[in-house]
């Protein structure tokens, strides 16, 4: 490739890399009025801590991995936007990724006193934690979701000599961060970034790139909390997929579980305002607008997420689902108006009935989320739901037969307690036991008939209720 196709693509890559990467956290250090850790400010002293800033964990390994034409290295990167030279910048390995497994006791607290000495003297640390390329790969399973023992226990050193320390994150699959959250003021997931993370990561670091990344995916409390803790890994070659439609967030907001940090979480150096959210229903979809603001100082991109709901529906829906997002580049002060198109078919359900995608008719909940935890305006919308005819099988409940015209009539001798004989006087037997007895297969009455009734008379009668429905 010729240097300068190669020089634009990498260019490329840095862009890309930069959106990518998520603020988990940013809190004011010191004193009441106390500014955040980050952006970095140029000119100041600090200590890079980790092996990752010096040799980084850019991609995963197997069918992933890949031949970089360059790849950044983020201690170089972090020097080159420091100012000052340098030696305003000191690096400290704080831990060994050989092996991929915790260093010996003494190497461990040699290459911890030396980090630790590092941050101490520094204005502010950044210390790069993470997962080696043997910790994780396609082909095997983690055990845990666990940072390495001895990473830990050198974050809460550091911490404790250098409150103004930033962590930044190596890793391909989720960790659990209660820990890094408890112990650091702010957080970078950079996750694998590519082979210009490095540069993308000095980019946010001093506030060149203001960051706009937003989580995939749920960072749970711990493992136990997750969707499929108790079904996965299975055995014997079989694997039950106990959580159903419930993946992901919808998982951890339908069960109102705490979470870590939630999916679509990410923050920013600025702040937003959302306004006048609107919703209109048509013959694509659900087109919904709202206004976004910075309300902060500094230029900043926004990742606005449109969830819908049904409260309502009749079958089994998470609270929220994401089904569109719009973003927006707003400098201080400026406010627009963004839209997106939520496709009908992306309201649909499979129903396993009709063996197709049905559109439920009926108000849906719209919301417009910086977060699956942080909503911040809802509108409802009317939507005109599918046609379908559901035909009367002995499968299909005493509930559903008994709402077609004249069922509740024709099955009055068949049920094992007496149904009234004239629809609309439901009271005659308790709500309870209707709503019990809704739910049972009208073939089941077969079994209380003594043979009265075969399968044949049942499924004409059926037939005959069918065909005066509209």
């Amino acid at each position: 490739m010729p240097a300068e196709e190669a020089a634009a693509h990498h260019a490329l890559a840095r862009e890309a890399a930069a959106r990518c990467v998520v603020l988990l956290k940013n809190d004011p250090v010191g004193e009441a009025g106390g500014e955040p850790v980050l952006p970095l400010a140029s000119g100041r002293s600090l200590a890079v801590i980790g092996e990752f800033a010096r040799s980084p964990r850019y991609q995963g390994g197997g069918s992933s991995h890949v031949n970089p034409l360059s790849v950044d290295v983020p201690l170089d990167e972090i020097r080159a936007q420091a100012g000052g030279g340098d030696a305003a910048v000191v690096y400290a390995p704080g831990f060994s990724t050989e092996g991929g497994t915790d260093t010996d006791d003494d190497t461990a607290a040699a290459l911890r006193a030396e980090a630790v000495r590092a941050a101490a003297a520094a204005d502010a640390a950044v210390l790069f934690l993470g997962l080696a390329a043997d910790q994780e790969s396609e082909g095997f399973d983690r055990e845990d979701i666990e940072l390495p023992s001895e990473q830990l226990e050198l974050l809460t050193e550091v911490v404790r000599v250098q409150p103004r320390t930033a962590v930044v994150l190596a890793h391909g699959a989720v960790l659990r961060l209660a820990p890094v959250a408890a112990a650091a003021p702010a957080i970078l997931d950079g996750a694998l970034l590519g082979q210009a993370g490095g540069g993308a990561l000095a980019d946010v670091l001093f506030g060149r790139v203001n960051p706009s990344g937003r989580l995939t995916e749920t960072v749970p409390v711990r493992l136990q909390d997750t969707p499929a803790y108790l079904s996965f890994p299975g055995e014997h070659g079989h694997v039950r997929y106990g959580e159903g439609l419930f993946v992901g967030y919808r998982w951890y907001d339908a069960r109102e579980a705490e979470v870590a940090f939630p999916f679509g979480h990410g923050l920013s150096y600025t702040s937003f305002a959302y306004s006048g959210l609107a919703a209109e229903s048509g013959p694509a979809g659900v087109t919904v607008s709202v206004t976004v603001t910075n309300t902060g100082d500094r230029p900043g991109r926004e990742v606005v997420q449109f969830y819908t709901a049904k409260p309502d529906s009749a079958v089994v829906r998470p609270p929220r689902e994401l089904k569109g997002y719009a973003s927006v580049d707003l400098a201080p002060g400026a406010s627009e108006r963004v839209s997106a198109l939520l496709d009908r078919e992306d309201l649909a359900y499979w129903d396993v009935r009709l063996d197709r995608w049905i559109v439920e008719g009926g108000e849906y909940r719209v919301e417009a989320a910086a977060s699956s935890r942080d909503v911040r305006a809802t509108a409802v919308v009317p939507v005109e739901g599918d046609e379908f005819h559901l035909p009367l099988t002995l499968d299909s409940t005493l509930g559903e037969v008994m709402a077609a015209p004249g069922g509740l009539k024709a099955l009055a001798g068949l049920a094992p307690v007496p149904l009234q004989a004239e629809e609309g006087s439901a009271d005659a037997l308790g709500v309870d036991i209707v709503r019990m007895m809704a739910s049972i297969p009208v073939g089941r009455l077969l079994n209380f008939g003594g043979g009265a009734v075969t399968p044949a008379d049942l499924e004409k009668l059926l037939e005959q209720l069918d065909s005066t429905r509209p």
